[in-house]
Order: structure tokens, then sequence, then C-alpha cells
């Protein structure tokens, strides 16, 4: 989710990065300058609105210098015909993307340990480009051969490459980035506050589902054979999900083995306090949800060739950092009215390789093994990075594993 909103929306109350949130409405000088870029960067600086809402924020909390204020203003005018080019003139069509991807280990104390519960870790890379909209990828799609990364992000574009494995079915590197805008039905690119992509999954026709946050809804997008130049569809979304809050809703999806839709939230709590999630069958839904516990939440969810779920779940502390994790969960939970308990089969905290979580695919490949793809999202922020890792899920007797 975008570490700022665009004004008349509030700061997120649990961004990836909170301590900036933090920073933000403490309003210390370099903190704002941070803001500022952070916000140009992901696209949720629609215009000069932005900066009443830093003003409103001032009301509030009497900012102890208004000097720094005006040097907030300054910084923002000066950077303001970068915003509009950004986000008033948008490429439509695809445009190649120049990607650097920096081989990464998994542990930087123990590059040999590659083993995390039932994931091996088979690569890993930093992924940077001087492409100002490159970032804030919450939503992950693999082809089913292995060959194509298809992604999301949170300021509204698409973003695909080619990936290269070797014959141990192992993530060597990438070639053609591509970039192109979300498009709307109409087939124009997306505007704020309609261009916040948090998951992406790809259907069994060789659509893409694609779920937003804001403004609520399901979009699907088709088989980009000539680039991702087609209109979106709307698709129903469930009853109750415009009552969500503003960045708390259709966190993960994914589309399971017989056809039916699974859609989990990240924050939108039943009064229990699980999350609400539901099952799609040809437009009806119904509800299940979900126990989360030790502070994680859930942010992307995939299907395993079984029909058994991988809920991918990250949690933020101030004082301990960022940590993330991988549930599993039984295809036999799947059932209306169920409320679904993971089962822990891999954690990350440093100093192991880990960000903001955000995005989970998985694939077979020729040798039968499944493979998990893991992306993070850098919310478009200096103090964050764009990861992409690469495991094998190991065979567990006490259970099915798929």
């Amino acid at each position: 989710m975008p570490i700022l909103n665009v004004a008349g929306r509030r700061v997120a109350e649990d961004d990836a990065f909170p301590g900036l949130k933090f920073f933000v409405l403490h309003f210390d000088l370099f903190e704002v300058g941070v803001a500022i870029f952070a916000g140009i960067n992901s696209g949720d600086l629609h215009n000069l609105g932005f900066v009443e809402k830093l003003w409103q924020e001032d009301n509030r909390r009497k900012m102890k210098n208004r000097g720094i204020f005006l040097w907030t203003l300054l910084s923002l005018l000066s950077l303001f015909p970068l915003a509009c080019k950004l986000l008033l003139s948008p490429q439509v069509s695809p445009a190649s993307l120049i990607v650097e991807a920096i081989p990464m280990e998994m542990d930087s104390e123990k590059p040999g340990q590659t083993r995390l519960g039932r994931l091996t870790f088979l690569s890993g890379f930093r992924l940077k480009s001087e492409d100002s909209r490159f970032g804030g990828l919450s939503g992950l799609a693999l082809s089913p051969d292995g060959s194509m990364l298809y992604a999301v992000s949170d300021a509204g574009y698409w973003v695909s490459a080619r990936m290269r494995h070797d014959s141990q079915g192992r993530l060597t590197g990438f070639d053609q980035w591509t970039m192109a805008p979300l498009l709307t039905p109409e087939g124009t690119p997306v505007r704020s506050p309609q261009h916040d992509a948090e998951a992406l999954a790809l259907d069994r026709d060789g659509s893409f589902i694609v779920s937003f946050e804001q403004i609520h809804r399901l979009w699907r997008y088709p088989l980009p054979t000539n680039g991702f130049t087609g209109p979106a569809t709307p698709l129903p979304g469930p009853p109750e999900i415009e009552k969500a809050p503003d960045n708390e809703g259709m966190e993960g999806l994914t589309v399971l083995p017989d056809g039916r839709l699974f859609v989990i939230t990240e924050r939108y709590e039943n009064a229990d306090g699980t999350v609400k999630a539901w099952l799609v069958d040809n437009g009806r839904f119904a509800s299940l949800s979900y126990l989360v516990s030790d502070g994680f939440v859930p942010t992307d969810v995939a299907a395993l060739p079984g029909g058994d779920l991988l809920v991918l779940e990250r949690r933020y502390s101030f004082f301990s950092g960022v940590a993330g994790r991988v549930q599993w969960i039984s295809r036999d939970a799947l059932r209306p009215g169920a409320v679904l308990r993971g089962k822990e089969i891999a954690s990350f905290h440093p100093p192991l390789l880990v960000d903001n979580f955000e995005g989970i695919a998985v694939r077979q490949d020729s040798n039968g093994n499944t493979l998990v793809y893991i992306v993070s999202d850098d919310n478009y922020s200096l103090f964050q990075k764009t990861y992409l890792l690469q495991f094998r899920l190991e065979r567990d007797s006490g259970n099915s594993g798929g």
C-alpha cells in the first residue's frame, strides 16, 4: 500500500514502514523531504492538495517551525513538473524497461544456509531501475511454463519480464522488461484514487484478475498477447467490500484448480478479530474468515497444484523491524463459513533477506518440483527494496503438500 495517500485521505494506519508515517506526522525537516520524494515517486501526489494535507496535519499537531512548511512547499513546487510528467501523461503503450537484477544471498551471515522450514532457497535478486515508475510491486503471477513474470504496482502499472532458469529450474536472470499502465474499462490509464493495485491472479483462460484498494474492486484483463493494451472488465465484488477501510481491502487472491477464486483481506476484520475472506464461484460469494496471529497480516495467497493454499504474511514492528512468514492451508478447509487456521511452513526474520513481502506465486517445473516466488513491495521508499526470491517447496509427510 502507498506510504502517502492523496489529499483528503489520511496516512495509512499501519504501513510497511510505519516509522516513515511517524516522521511525516511529526514534520521533521529530513523526513518531510523523504515523504515528498516518496509520494511523487509512488504516484500518490495528484496535485497541490498534498500540501493542504500537510497543513491539516500541521494544524492538528502544531508544527514547531512554520519555516519547515515553507521548505516543504518550495520543495514540492520544484518537483511538481516531474510529478506532472509521471502522473498526468502516462504512456499507454507498453515500453521497454531497464532493470538491474543483483544476486542476493538468503542469509548474509551464513551464505550456505538455504533451508527455511519447508522452503529451500534457490535464488534471489534485488531489482533496481532508474525509471521512477518502477517499484511498489504488490501482486505477482507467472506463466505456467515459468518463462514470464507478471506483476502489478501500487501506482497502477503492469510490469513483465522474461525469466531465465537453468536445467535444475533455478532462476538465473531476466530480460525483456516492459511496463505499461493498467487501463480502465474505458481504455484510459488508471488515475488516483483508482491506481492502488494489490493482487494479481492468472485465470485458467489466460486472463488476469486484479484486485484494488482505495476504491475496492476486481477487474479482469485479457491475455497480453499484444502487450498490456486491453481495457479492464469489471467483475462483481463481495457485497460488504465497500465498507472496508481504504488500505485494508482485498490484499490477496488466487484461482483454485477447480476454477473458483479465493480472496483474502488484509485487515478487514470480523467481530471475533479474524479477517474476511471469500470463495467466488461464478459470481456467487461464500464468506470465510482467516485467523491472524502474532501481529502478522495476510498480504497475498497462492494456490498449489493440488488445491492447498500458501498464504504470505507480513509483520512490522517499529522496534523489531519487518518479518514475514508463509502459512499452509489444506484444501479440505476451504468451505463456506469456515475459520481458516494456517500452519507455518517458513518464516523470515533479520538477518535473513526480508522486506515488505506482498506477492507470492507458484508453479511446477519439468521435474515435478513446486517452485515458490515471493516479491517485496518497496513502497517507492528510500528505506525499502524490491526483492524477488525463488524457493522449492519440500514435501511434508504430515500433509498432502499441494
